[in-house]
């Protein structure tokens, strides 16, 4: 009987300081501190503290190629991109295989950040920096480095340390005698908070703290850099290692730096449309249940108080809130190179012609550029058209500004006649619950925003008010924890041998681990045996047998990948699948290598299609979202059966073995038998010729009597 389990796949674990680190390694990240359609690429060799120096790097705007090359810091700038167009960048690796990130679109406002590395993830790799054909150049500056927790062989576990800067190590006079804040969120949903001054080298270290992975720590700080300049810093949340300590830098801009403020608090919250001045304005998203309080509460060492409390109200309307729809068509009527666009909607199902729109076409690739960009606005009717010229060369992207927010088309050509494009366009007509909170900030001063909905405690992150701005934050009202897979099987012999990627994302602030209980579990489905996980993750995840996985340790912020495989049986041409699904399944996938003949019974409300590649025919559920506390049921039938005589050959072999055996038994217990009663047989006859000699003697009674004894005992034996 075999059994194959198909190989395990690529498979990456992070330091636990660095998780955050590593889960955003190709994912783009909001920059609102660059230039509207900027798209920074920052290249390393597995640490952010090794950048790649000279490497080129490639973005695909809208399927174009852009290339630029990395500077002394590792980065790629790509500017005056169009807002909304699909971007992704890529960069060869040391083994010239292609690095890259994953498709996404330019946001409205803002720039975008990202990294990709070239070397496996390796935060707590020192040295010099890895060049891609410009050589080394030193130490990232530590602004560059600031608010990314990295594990420090050589601190003692359970330490955590930060050192302050105005982004220059050399500094003769670092920042003393500062109060840094490190703010503890707990899996058990407690939460601390411990204020540590910086020395005279402007470090300052926090002691004792929690190995286990079930906290995740926020260290934060004020830096007055002079001239109403006060940055504000804050790292990424650390979930420490057992075995290392942990450092973090947190750096403002040089002295001498003419740039604005630092507010690091725009790594998690957009701080556009901040409220004025001495307010805190709590924004919700989600499930909001307006019927419940929302908290603002001040944090100290030794006592957490309740700021202010109330209910959330739908905010303002945002316009720049909008959400478009833009379909451009061929019109023969119109002339080559002649663009015509109308712009219609307005307020939720509102639907007229919006005048005033700008409008920008553009051609999409870089050496293009110097055609130049058409510009128009739309009139009373909605109505703008918009002459390119004959000599222009596409394909081209339209850009229109509806209430502020810049979207883009998809690439469109217009050189062989004109075309019209069709926009609607609607945004809400007010804004999303908040909650808004008066605060005259003092020096020291921590705050959380939290709330119950639900049943569910939620917080927002930890920060720190300063006077001359106001601050925005955010409660998410999501799930606590939502559990994806992607997997692929196939039919091999009398097995369903399936493997793939599972993936959980930790909604909050804190580390999640299940109450009265040594570890999340991740069901598999009924039946199944062989579970196997990748080599690399099994310091986090353990197979229980007729279980499934267990991640052993708490789930730190973000998300937690790990790879597995195991086997279902294959049962008269047929495989039941049966999983149970705790967590509920968002936006999963699967897909079954296709024999001829199988059939699938897909679970309710999930729907499959067949798809032909070159690595076979498929049959793939492309999503998989199922509610919590449910089970995702299926049937595969119409398998290919192994033939007759390999069922039945094996079962008569066995029968026969068993006859064998027992033939074997038998005639040994009668070999051992028949051997007893010869032997008492001759006894009895010698006893006998004996006993007749005595009485014809008449000598020895008591020879007699033993005599008579034994022969009763042989007679009764037999």
């Amino acid at each position: 009987m075999k059994r194959v389990l198909v190989a395990l796949m690529l498979a990456s674990t992070v330091a636990p300081a660095n998780a955050q680190t590593a889960a955003a390694i190709g994912k783009p990240l909001d920059a609102p501190d660059l230039a509207t359609g900027t798209v920074s690429v920052r290249v390393i060799a597995g640490s952010p503290s090794n950048p790649v120096i000279g490497i080129e790097v490639t973005l695909l705007v809208n399927g174009t190629p852009r290339m630029a090359r990395t500077d002394e810091a590792g980065r790629a700038f790509f500017k005056d991109l169009p807002t909304g167009v699909q971007v992704q960048a890529k960069v060869l690796d040391e083994d010239k295989k292609e690095v890259q990130s994953i498709p996404f679109a330019l946001p409205a406002q803002g720039g975008t950040r990202l990294m990709l590395t070239t070397r496996p993830w390796n935060p707590g790799a020192g040295g010099g920096m890895a060049g891609g054909g410009a050589g080394g150049a030193g130490m990232p500056n530590p602004r560059q480095m600031s608010g990314e927790p990295r594990p420090e062989q050589s601190d003692p576990a359970g330490t955590m340390t930060a050192r302050l800067t105005f982004d220059d190590f050399a500094d003769t006079t670092p920042p003393a005698n500062v109060p840094v804040a490190l703010v503890g969120y707990h899996a058990d949903d407690k939460i601390d908070l411990q204020v540590v001054n910086s020395d005279d080298k402007g470090r300052a270290t926090f002691k004792g703290l929690d190995r286990t992975g079930a906290t995740s720590y926020f260290a934060m700080t004020l830096l007055d850099r002079g001239g109403g300049k006060l940055e504000r810093l804050i790292s990424v949340p650390a979930v420490l290692d057992s075995r290392v300590g942990v450092r973090v830098i947190l750096s403002g801009e040089k002295r001498t730096s003419t740039e604005p403020a630092v507010d690091d608090l725009t790594r998690f919250e957009k701080q556009e449309g901040a409220p004025a001045a001495g307010k805190v304005r709590v924004t919700l998203e989600g499930g909001v249940d307006g019927n419940m309080n929302v908290s603002l509460v001040e944090l100290t060492p030794t006592e957490r108080r309740v700021f202010g409390t109330a209910k959330p109200q739908a905010g303002p309307p945002d316009p720049s809130q909008v959400q478009a729809q833009a379909d451009f068509k061929d019109d023969t009527t119109l002339a080559p190179n002649t663009v015509r666009v109308r712009v219609h909607g307005g307020i939720n199902d509102t639907d007229g012609p919006i005048e005033g729109i700008a409008v920008n076409i553009s051609p999409t690739a870089t050496f293009q550029q110097e055609q130049g960009q058409i510009d128009g606005k739309t009139d009373a009717s909605g109505v703008v058209t918009i002459d390119l010229g004959k000599d222009a060369v596409g394909p081209f992207v339209a850009t229109l500004t509806i209430n502020g927010k810049p979207l883009s088309s998809k690439p469109f050509e217009a050189s062989k006649n004109g075309g019209e494009f069709e926009v609607e366009a609607h945004w809400a007509s007010e804004g999303k619950p908040q909650v808004e909170f008066d605060v005259v900030p003092r020096p020291g001063q921590v705050f959380f925003a939290e709330t119950v909905m639900h049943g569910v405690l939620y917080r927002s992150l930890p920060f720190q008010p300063v006077p001359e701005r106001g601050t925005r934050v955010s409660l998410f009202i999501f799930p606590r924890v939502l559990f994806t897979f992607s997997l692929t099987s196939r039919v091999d012999d009398e097995y369903l041998a399936v493997n793939g990627r599972f993936e959980i994302s930790n909604n909050a602030w804190a580390p999640y681990a299940p109450k009265d209980s040594d570890g999340l579990m991740i069901p598999l489905p009924k039946g199944f045996i062989g579970g196997l996980v990748a080599e690399k993750d099994q310091g986090d995840v353990a197979i229980v047998p007729g279980e499934g996985y267990r991640i052993v340790r708490p789930l730190a912020p973000g998300n937690k990948q790990f790879h597995g495989a195991f086997s279902l049986p294959v049962k008269n041409g047929e495989v039941s699948w049966k999983l149970d699904l705790p967590l509920g399944s968002f936006n999963s996938g699967m897909e079954i290598l296709q024999p001829p003949g199988m059939l699938v019974q897909t679970p309710p409300g999930v729907n499959g299609q067949t798809m032909t590649v070159p690595q076979g025919t498929f049959f793939v559920l492309p999503t998989i979202s199922i509610l919590p506390k449910q089970a995702m049921v299926m049937k595969l039938s119409g398998l290919p059966q192994p033939p007759g005589w390999k069922v039945w050959m094996p079962r008569i072999v066995g029968v026969l073995v068993i006859l064998i055996i027992l033939t074997g038994i038998g005639a040994t217990i009668w070999r051992k038998r028949g051997q007893s009663d010869s032997e008492r047989e001759e006894r009895r006859q010698k006893l006998l010729d004996e006993l007749v000699q005595l009485e014809r003697s008449g000598k020895d009674a008591k020879r007699r009597e033993k005599i008579m004894a034994e022969l009763e005992s042989l007679w009764d034996a037999a």
